[in-house]
Formats: C-alpha cells, sequence, structure tokens
C-alpha cells in the first residue's frame, strides 16, 4: 500500500474536521458537496462559506492514481487508511468567479490552489490513529469548552477574537471594547502562517499570549486556530466566525479587512458580508469601524471625537503592514502603535523571510 505524506496544511484541515472545528461538515468534500459550497455556500441544508478538500500534485498523482488505498502520514507519522472513491477537478472558471473574482491571478492562495491540486480526492477512511492525531497548536472545541465551562457561569456571553498578527494598539483597542461590552474575551490567533514577510508561528503565539495575560484573569481566555491563511475576504471571514461558534463563543469580531490580501477586497467588505449572514452563521457579528490613534487627545479612537481640539487634528492609521515594515527595518515601534511589553519581543528574525 503506497503512502500519501499529508502537508501541513492538509493535516491541519483533518484535524479540524475529524474534531469538530469545522462543523457541520465533517469530512473533506467530494466534487458535489464542492460545487455546492462554492456556488450556494451550502452544505447539505446548512450554510458554509468555504469547501475543505484534499488535493494532491500532477507528480503525486501520477505515482498514486491506480491506487484504491492509501496510507495517510503527517511527519513520518500514521494518520489512517483511506479508500479512495475517485479523482476530480473543479473548474478553474467556477473558482475564480466564486472566490477569487477579479484579479484572482495575483491573488497568493489562487497561486497555492493551483500549484498543489492538480486533482481533488473524493475518499472515506478505512481507520484513524487517534494517537497521532494531535499538534502542539491544537486544541479541540470540546476541550477548549470543558475548561472554560469550569469557569464561565451558565450563559455568559464570550466574544471572540481572530488575528494572523502580533497584537498591535488597535487590536487591544478592540479587546477592550469586547471585554467591557460581553465581559468574556477569547483571543484565537491563527497558527499556520506560509507566506513571506508574515510573522511566525511561535511569535504569534507567545505575543498573543502575552497580551491575554496583561487582561483581566478569568476573563480573558488564550488559545490558538492551528490552520492557515487563505486570504479569502468575506467568505474566510464567514468560516472564521463558524470556527469561534464551535469553541463556544457567542459573538465573534469581523474586522474592517477581514482575511484580506492588500486591496483585493473593497473596505468593510468581510463585515458587511457576515451581518448579512448573521443567522445563517448561528453567532452574533460584533462590526465596528477600524480604530486610529487620534494625535488631538492622544488616544485609541474608532470615531470622529467631538473634542474640538481634535476635530482638525490628522490621525494615525496603525497597521500590521507598517510596524512590519519598522521590525524588517531595525526602527523602534512608537508606543502608539504597539505596547511596549510586545514590541520588545520583536526583531527581524520573529519574521518569515
Amino acid at each position: 500500500m503506497l503512502t500519501l505524506p499529508l502537508t501541513k496544511e492538509q493535516f491541519s484541515d483533518l484535524l479540524n474536521l475529524y474534531y469538530g472545528v469545522f462543523f457541520p461538515l465533517k469530512h473533506f468534500v467530494n466534487k458535489k458537496y464542492f460545487k455546492s459550497i462554492l456556488i450556494s455556500k451550502k452544505f447539505r441544508n446548512n450554510f458554509f462559506p468555504l469547501p475543505i478538500y484534499l488535493g494532491i500534485t500532477k507528480k503525486k498523482y501520477n505515482k498514486i492514481k491506480d491506487e484504491k488505498f492509501l496510507k495517510l502520514t503527517f511527519e513520518r507519522k500514521l494518520i489512517g487508511v483511506i479508500k479512495i472513491n475517485s479523482f476530480y477537478q473543479i473548474s478553474s472558471t467556477i473558482l475564480k468567479k466564486k472566490f477569487f473574482s477579479k484579479n484572482h491571478q495575483k491573488h497568493p492562495y489562487y497561486k497555492k490552489f493551483l500549484k498543489e491540486n492538480f486533482k481533488l480526492l473524493d475518499f472515506e477512511y478505512k481507520k484513524i490513529i487517534k494517537i497521532n492525531l494531535k499538534h502542539k497548536n491544537f486544541i479541540s472545541p470540546n476541550n477548549f469548552k470543558r475548561k472554560i465551562k469550569k469557569i464561565l457561569k451558565k450563559d455568559e456571553m464570550i466574544a471572540g477574537f481572530h488575528t494572523r498578527n502580533v497584537p498591535h494598539r488597535a487590536h487591544q483597542w478592540a479587546h477592550f471594547f469586547m471585554l467591557n461590552k460581553y465581559k468574556n474575551l477569547l483571543i484565537q490567533p491563527l497558527i499556520g502562517q506560509y507566506k513571506k514577510s508574515e510573522y511566525l508561528d511561535d511569535v504569534i503565539v507567545k505575543t498573543n499570549k502575552k497580551i491575554s495575560k496583561m487582561y483581566k484573569k478569568n476573563r480573558t481566555f488564550f488559545t490558538t486556530y492551528f490552520s492557515y491563511p487563505r486570504y479569502g475576504g468575506p467568505l474566510e471571514a464567514a468560516l472564521h466566525a463558524i470556527v469561534r461558534k464551535n469553541y463556544g463563543c457567542t459573538h465573534f469580531w469581523v474586522g474592517r479587512d477581514h482575511a484580506g490580501y492588500k486591496n483585493f477586497y473593497s473596505k468593510y467588505s468581510s463585515q458587511i458580508f457576515c451581518k448579512n449572514n448573521e443567522k445563517k452563521i448561528g453567532i452574533k457579528i460584533i462590526t465596528e469601524k477600524e480604530p486610529y490613534y487620534c494625535l488631538g487627545c492622544k488616544k485609541i479612537v474608532n470615531k470622529k471625537c467631538l473634542n474640538k481640539k481634535c476635530i482638525n487634528s490628522k490621525k494615525k492609521n496603525i497597521s500590521g503592514t507598517k510596524i512590519r515594515n519598522l521590525i524588517i527595518r531595525n526602527k523602534n515601534i512608537p508606543e502608539f502603535l504597539m505596547h511596549k511589553q510586545i514590541s520588545k519581543l520583536l526583531n527581524k528574525k520573529s519574521i518569515i523571510n
């Protein structure tokens, strides 16, 4: 029996499907469900925004195309045995139109999809080795919910915050907003970067864990979302909301350019899409204007200041890209951009090159 080694991204998808992170989706999709999700945003009778699939390169396909059974491995450990029902392809026209839209050729995940997914697999599990289904950056929704159930009272709200960044002042403004309004906060950064100029996973974990410990104990919780960025804008933002619902959150913060890439999606499009589909997603969506630093009153705000001295003042945007550029150039990060306890943990080696 031949072996199919899984990439880190594929292994994370398998973990998330198996342990209910992507519920109601429990399995890698076949062609029917791939198209249904892509075209109608539906898995059976449930809203679901993005297909989760298992694909292989042309080289791997030529090696295994005549096989009926395969061993799945990750980092040389046996994960399970699968029976292949069929191989399939998805029309690039449908893919571009329904997911990537205009300028698809410039989208990093579109390039990644074409490179890594010559064929997709429709299969069923014959055996799963549960003892090998683990990763240092993964905790299942059930395990996390058991943990917070011991602390939170029944019917208490908890707001989820997603990031693929280290925490800066605008993030903290959102943290405080949610703590004040909903009393409890889950900071859950995405771990699984693959693109250059993004932060290393360990740096994202260390800094977000640090910031969570600076807030009120037993009101702020931390865990990781072991996955990878698809840069899917509104659709991926909706997936992130479903993930937080599965981790026990009652509310979810959708940012200005949530899951975006450069100027690929329009401003606040993720917020608008998630708010419009709030009932289908099944979690309350928090949509606030982007916070910025007001030079007049010297604090972070997200609406026009009413103080007369601030009306004509310039505002300073708080940007993760701006901060990364400062780090790359060995420049100091001003405190209005980032808390000193976080910035002192960062240097050039914090970033993928």
